[in-house]
């Protein structure tokens, strides 16, 4: 797809109607298994109720008690259906535009292009929850979103590769140029893309333990692809406890 394709093609996934993430309901919540792994005498377990005891200067039941608390307030809080919204911005200022567009140079003419037409969205908001999900920030935002990551990264630059995705510790050379554009709800992570630098134009996510650089795709069109096709993949392990565990997206 050119680029104005792959945009329109994902703001054409936005707008389907009834959006939810589908979570498996699991046969025992992690305190539910706890519980029977306590009664079969696991030894693991067993040392953390002793614990348990001796930190709260309480009796079997007592701690007993407790995890049965949490067990059932685990349980409670399942949703198998988690209803999600997106919500897209008007379209930016034309000196913010031009702003950017200076930033970006012909780095990525797809975010150029996207901002064109939205100052930023809020997508797969958990309805119940409006902090937890994916937000693209205005453009008078986006220097202090790199002012935070810039201060998290202040060791001597090292890359490797692991599961075949480049990782990038510490500051590299071109990361003072790069643009941060979106964040995962109350998470720290961001995603960024460098304007200069052998990586220019490919996004990279930022995540906060450890504080490292990873790249996730080689343009901002295959980001708006991978959202579009596979958005668990994303936000079932960054965009908040809503969508972890979470099995598919649907839609209609």
């Amino acid at each position: 797809m050119t680029g104005s394709a792959t945009i329109s093609a994902f703001l054409a996934f936005c707008a389907q109607g009834n959006p939810r993430f589908i979570h498996p309901i699991p046969e025992r919540t992690s305190y539910e298994q706890m519980l029977v792994d306590l009664e079969n005498g696991d030894p693991a377990v067993r040392t953390a109720f002793n614990w348990a005891k001796q930190a709260q200067n309480a009796g079997d039941e007592a701690v007993l008690a407790e995890w049965r608390r949490y067990a059932a307030a685990e349980r409670a809080s399942i949703r198998r259906v988690v209803t999600v919204r997106h919500q897209f911005d008007p379209p930016p200022s034309a000196d913010a535009l031009a702003g950017l567009q200076l930033r970006l140079g012909d780095a990525s003419p797809d975010l150029l292009e996207l901002y064109r037409q939205h100052d930023g969205a809020s997508l797969f908001v958990d309805t119940e929850d409006d902090g937890s999900g994916l937000f693209f920030f205005p453009v008078a935002e986006m220097d202090m979103e790199r002012e935070g990551v810039a201060e998290r990264l202040d060791a001597p630059p090292m890359e490797t590769v692991e599961d075949n995705q480049l990782q990038v510790f510490g500051k590299p050379a071109w990361f003072g140029s790069a643009v941060v554009f979106a964040g995962f709800g109350y998470a720290p992570e961001r995603l960024l893309l460098p304007t200069t630098g052998e990586y220019r134009g490919h996004v990279f996510l930022f995540t906060h333990d450890p504080p490292r650089l990873v790249r996730i795709c080689d343009s901002l069109g295959a980001l708006l692809d991978l959202l579009r096709q596979r958005p668990v993949e994303l936000l079932g392990d960054f965009g908040g406890a809503s969508y972890h565990g979470a099995s598919a997206y649907q839609t209609g």
